[in-house]
Order: C-alpha cells, then sequence, then structure tokens
C-alpha cells in the first residue's frame, strides 16, 4: 500500500525541474539572475533528494552530493576560474546520474502503475538530458571550440553557456537536430551519439514495462473479479 505522502513523491522534483528550465532564460538576463537560477537548483535538488529518500542510505548520499554541487555551483557565481567550473560539472554529472539510476529502478520495478510512477518517468528522461547538458559543458571547458554554433556564449558567461549545452541536449535527445550546433571534437560527436542513442532505447523500454505492468495487474483485477 502506497503511503499518501508519497503518492507524489516525484511531483514536486518534476516541477522543480520544469520551472527550471522554463525560467532560465528569462531570468538569465537579470543582474542577479545566476544568483536566482542557483536558488532554483538548489530547491531542484533538495526536490531529488526527497525522490530517492525511500531509502535512507540513497538519501544521505543525495543530500551530501546537493550539498557539495550547491556549494560549488554558488563558489562558481564568484571565482569565475576554469577549475572551479570542472568540478562545479563533474559534480552536478555525478549527482544527476545518481538521481536517474535511483528514480529509473523505482520506474521499472514490479508493481502497479500509479502516477506518481508516470511522474518519475518524465523525471527520469529530463534527468538524462540534463546530465548530458553538463557533459557537453564540461568537454567545452576542457577541450575548446568541441562545438560550432551561430552564437557562442562569452567565455566567463556560464550561465549562457550551461543554457546553450542544455537547448543541444534535449534537441539532441529527442534526435530533432536543428543543426545550429554542431559537435566538432571527437569527444562531443561521441557524446551526442550516446545521448541520442540512449533516449530512444530509454523510451523504447519505458513504454514497453508501463504497459507490461498495466497489462498484468488489469489481468489480475479481472481475475479477483471473476
Amino acid at each position: 500500500m502506497v503511503k499518501p505522502k508519497e503518492r507524489w513523491r516525484h511531483l514536486a522534483l518534476l516541477i522543480s525541474i520544469l520551472f527550471l528550465f522554463i525560467l532560465g532564460p528569462a531570468l538569465s538576463a537579470f543582474r542577479h539572475g545566476a544568483l536566482t537560477l542557483n536558488v532554483i537548483a538548489a530547491i531542484a535538488l533538495i526536490a531529488g533528494s526527497y525522490a530517492v529518500s525511500e531509502r535512507k542510505l540513497f538519501f544521505l548520499i543525495a543530500v551530501a552530493l546537493s550539498g557539495i554541487s550547491i556549494l560549488l555551483t554558488w563558489l562558481l557565481v564568484i571565482v569565475q576560474r576554469p577549475w572551479v567550473a570542472i568540478l562545479s560539472h563533474g559534480c552536478l554529472i555525478a549527482l544527476v546520474a545518481f538521481f536517474s539510476i535511483i528514480i529509473l529502478g523505482y520506474v521499472l520495478r514490479n508493481g502497479r502503475v500509479t502516477t506518481d510512477r508516470i511522474f518519475a518517468s518524465v523525471c527520469v528522461y529530463l534527468l538524462i538530458g540534463y546530465a548530458w547538458t553538463f557533459a557537453y559543458v564540461l568537454v567545452e571547458e576542457l577541450q575548446p571550440d568541441s562545438f560550432l554554433a551561430l552564437s557562442h556564449a562569452a567565455p566567463n558567461d556560464y550561465v549562457s553557456r550551461v543554457l546553450q549545452m542544455r537547448y543541444f541536449s534535449f534537441i539532441t535527445l529527442t534526435t530533432v537536430g536543428y543543426g545550429d550546433i554542431v559537435p566538432h571534437s571527437s569527444w562531443a560527436r561521441t557524446l551526442a551519439v550516446l545521448e541520442a542513442i540512449t533516449g530512444q532505447i530509454y523510451l523504447t523500454v519505458l513504454v514497453a514495462r508501463l504497459v507490461g505492468l498495466h497489462i498484468v495487474h488489469a489481468e489480475s483485477d479481472a481475475a479477483r473479479e471473476d
């Protein structure tokens, strides 16, 4: 039996991710936009920690990684140095990947297909896009000009660079590919191919799994009624 407080456990994470996605371009233009985005990002990390709080160990790991990520992100705003950016983006990749794996395990496990599980599946898809976002930013930081774009972010404008790579990440994940940003280096091309494959496999496996679980429980309910 699902506890009432756990029925919408992943809804908060989904809402915070969507807020971060939608408000990013608008807030980046303001003077303190980067700080505001960091606050929203911190809320998203807290929501992510709550989403994986079903097991105490996972919750503690999530809180620790979230705390480190928040500190490094704020440090990057104050001290705009390449080494801080590398540490910050690397930690975010690890954290988002951790959230994705734990939540995906919840989505694919046996049990009834609930509304919370559907929310969780959407969260995983969005988290995959965000994980690759920071992977692209990290590649660009380590190997400049790994991507060719119609417009370029300033070297120290990390917010604009993240927004640009986030756009490229989700365009690649959905295999739309407008062509206004092109991976140039071998590492960038490899990551783009892997993300496109991951996005397609995830949707295929997810739909098959959720449909299978729904059929199993529908047949079980019908058997009980008979």
